[in-house]
């Protein structure tokens, strides 16, 4: 029978996402981009409303309660999980290249040949990977146990003592045949040994059901496995960056300032604006055609990286001098916010610890206790608890992303969100990021929540195929480990050098 109630929330939930989208670019967006960039603008709002929705059908699918609200939520995950990856790979990076060819050439065809190509090469790596990988990997191998003889015991041929049953179990093994075999009591009630209610299974070593998954649910595990790397990486750093980051700008906040200070410090940025003008513009020289030598690729991010640290700093000075420090009571919510998102972050690293390292014998719940708890009290508490704790994963991946390209600047260009201040393909490159990382942020909390999870359609997908298939089943078993790993050297790093300096450009 359909759950009306959940078609409701399935209708409202995206339409709110849609809204957020909205004020989203209205508020980040760059000046040069009011009006104009309709295309990109819709991309990316769709963008967000798909990987918000990913995110948010976990408990809507703990709602179907197995299938009990009407909802065929196995087709409705590999669905979106579908369209994540044509958005991710196809339509955000066509979306992107589209609108960065414009300042190259504005004419209408070169923009779409040139969209084109790019996706086109991103595109066939990701398909030949997949294919590859698929016809030698594609085989989900799941461990099962072969029972071969179901014994009702009568009488054991030891004493029928509770002391005495390790000694009788040899001689029963001995009896059915065979040295290595698993014997165990089902269902065990020790005081009632002996008088017909006990049996004994005779039972082979594990084996392997082997079957071969659909390419739909392949591509879905290679978006996954893709996602999960940039997980490990990008979420690991934000869960510690995020924090750390929001309380250090509280620390050096800007500052009253007198008019003679200003003028020094207005000065030396003067000095270092026209060094980056010369350096600009021997690295465009050197492009011929658009195409950057390796060097040149890793000088162009520096370049980058110099230009937003010396934009952050007129910014300051500006706020410095001209709103005599600015609104103080901006720094002080940015504090105490930056120790809310620290609690947050130290309880996701302490739930990782005791509950996910540990299973399948955790050494306490932790969140689940909380979300079940929230969830019994009224269903929403516990759902909002849920979408405030995986959103936050992926602010943190968003925050890691851009930390990882100060830090690391010569594997890729920074893409910063700044208030009214955010390019369309900054807007383009983000969500793709969340959308490729939504599909491991939604596994990851269907493990970390696996109690609250327990009948949901997706836990049956990840478990039973995704998480079995050959060679790439391994990495299953460390990715939990390289999360944590990630944040505590992130925290080491940070602590050693707190603040982000402009790069040395070798031109």
């Amino acid at each position: 029978m359909v759950n009306v109630f959940l078609i409701i929330i399935a209708v409202v939930i995206p339409a709110l996402v849609v809204l957020a989208s909205l004020y989203l670019i209205a508020y980040f967006q760059h000046p040069d981009d009011k009006n104009v960039a309709y295309f990109p603008k819709v991309i990316v709002i769709l963008g967000l409303t798909l990987a918000a929705t990913s995110i948010l059908m976990l408990p809507l699918d703990v709602a179907n309660d197995g299938g009990r609200g009407g909802f065929p939520m196995d087709i409705l995950w590999i669905i979106i999980y579908i369209a994540v990856a044509v958005f991710a790979i196809v339509i955000c990076p066509f979306a992107m290249f589209f609108y960065e060819s414009e300042e190259a050439d504005p004419g209408a065809g070169s923009q779409i040949a040139g969209a084109f190509k790019g996706t086109f090469a991103i595109l066939f790596a990701f398909t030949a990977l997949t294919v590859v990988l698929y016809v030698f990997f594609g085989v989900a191998e799941i461990p099962t146990i072969v029972v071969l003889g179901r014994f009702q015991v009568l009488s054991y041929p030891f004493m029928s003592d509770i002391s005495n049953i390790t000694y009788a179990l040899p001689e029963i093994a001995s009896i059915i045949g065979g040295n290595n075999e698993q014997i165990r009591f089902d269902p065990g009630n020790p005081a009632l040994l002996g008088d017909g209610s006990e049996y004994v299974e005779y039972r082979l070593d594990k084996e392997f059901l082997q079957f071969r998954i659909s390419i739909a649910l392949f591509i879905i595990t290679m978006v996954a496995f893709f996602g999960w790397l940039l997980f490990i990486v990008f979420g690991g750093i934000g869960l510690v960056a995020l924090p750390f980051d929001m309380i250090g700008d509280f620390k050096n906040r800007p500052q009253r300032i007198p008019y003679d200070k200003y003028l020094e410090r207005k000065k030396k940025i003067g000095e270092r604006a026209t060094e980056l003008v010369e350096i600009g513009k021997t690295i465009q020289s050197r492009t011929s055609g658009g195409i950057m030598s390796k060097r040149d690729r890793k000088n162009y991010n520096r370049f980058r990286q110099a230009i937003f640290l010396l934009e952050e700093d007129y910014e300051r000075l500006k706020i410095s001098y001209k709103r005599q420090g600015g609104k103080v009571i901006f720094y002080y919510a940015q504090f105490f916010g930056g120790f809310i998102a620290l609690g947050v972050s130290l309880g996701w690293l302490l739930h990782i610890i005791i509950y996910m390292i540990t299973t399948p014998e955790p050494f306490h719940p932790f969140l689940n206790s909380l979300v079940i708890a929230l969830n019994n009290a009224w269903g929403f508490l516990g759902v909002i608890v849920y979408g405030l704790l995986s959103f936050y994963l992926l602010f943190c991946v968003v925050k890691g992303n851009f930390k990882f390209g100060l830090r690391l600047f010569f594997l890729f260009p920074i893409h910063p969100m700044r208030v009214g201040n955010t390019m369309m393909n900054a807007f383009l490159f983000n969500v793709g990021l969340i959308l490729i990382t939504s599909v491991s942020i939604t596994h990851f909390c269907t493990m970390a929540f696996s109690q609250f999870t327990s009948t949901t359609a997706i836990n049956s997908l990840f478990e039973t195929a995704v998480k079995n298939l050959k060679i790439l089943k391994w990495f299953w078993v460390v990715y939990i480990f390289g999360v944590f790993v990630m944040a505590v050297l992130t925290a080491i790093f940070l602590f050693i050098k707190p603040k982000d300096k402009p790069a040395k450009i070798r031109v």
